[in-house]
Order: C-alpha cells, then structure tokens, then sequence
C-alpha cells in the first residue's frame, strides 16, 4: 500500500467526453443522467458554455457539464450535429506532471447499464 500511496499524490488531470443521441428532450436527458452519475445538475448562468444551453454539477473536484447543441440561428459549428455533449473536466489545476485520464469510457458503460441513452461515436479529426 505503500507504493500506491505515493502513487497518487502525482496529480492526474480527469477527462470524459462523451456524445449523447437526443432520443428525449434536453431537460429529460439531464434529469436521467443525474440520476445514472449521482450527481446534481443546475442551469448554466455563468455562460461559461456561451451559446450552448448547458446544465453543471460539481463532484470529486470534477466539473461534469451536459450541453445542448446550440440554437441554428447563433449556431457556427462547421459539422452540426444534434447530439448533447457530456464533458468532464478536472477542475483543479494540476501543474505537477501527472497523468491525464480519460474517463469516457468508464461514464460510457456506466451509463449504459443504469440507463436507455445512446452514446453517438464521434471521431474528432485531430487539428
């Protein structure tokens, strides 16, 4: 135990991304996944997400955030789609070199498992 110890007082920075298919209104999808993760989410009215409607919750120092694809009038995305993107992200700032760990999967299967969502693949082209 000694060793796992010193282990984890290297920072690791926590990631997820995931694509939900809107089978059920945005608000419904919300309600569900706070369910499924056991968190709560309330509106976003820092428009930290700016034209995506969004919903937050904070948990084990993470920020998890559902968004909305954004309304077609202010909507400037070049591949527009209507999945919600669920995003995951560390919210310390971890500078000690540590490892950076994609959750994606992990929020995927669990959410599989506790609800009737769709995950949407989506390969992001690397820039």
């Amino acid at each position: 135990t000694r060793g796992c110890m010193r282990n984890c007082q290297s920072g690791s920075y926590f990631t997820a991304c995931l694509y939900i298919r809107p089978t059920l209104p945005f608000e419904a999808t919300v309600v569900i996944l706070a369910e499924a993760l056991g968190i709560s989410f309330s509106p976003d009215e820092e428009g930290k997400y700016e034209e995506y409607p969004a919903y937050r919750a904070f948990a084990l120092g993470l920020e998890i955030a559902l968004l909305a694809p954004p309304p077609p009038d202010i909507d400037t995305r070049e591949i527009r789609d209507n999945c919600f993107q669920l995003i995951i992200d560390t919210c310390a700032d971890v500078s000690d070199g540590g490892a950076d760990v994609d959750l994606s999967a992990l929020i995927a299967a669990q959410l599989s498992s506790a609800t009737e969502l769709e995950m949407e693949r989506v390969d992001v082209v690397p820039a």
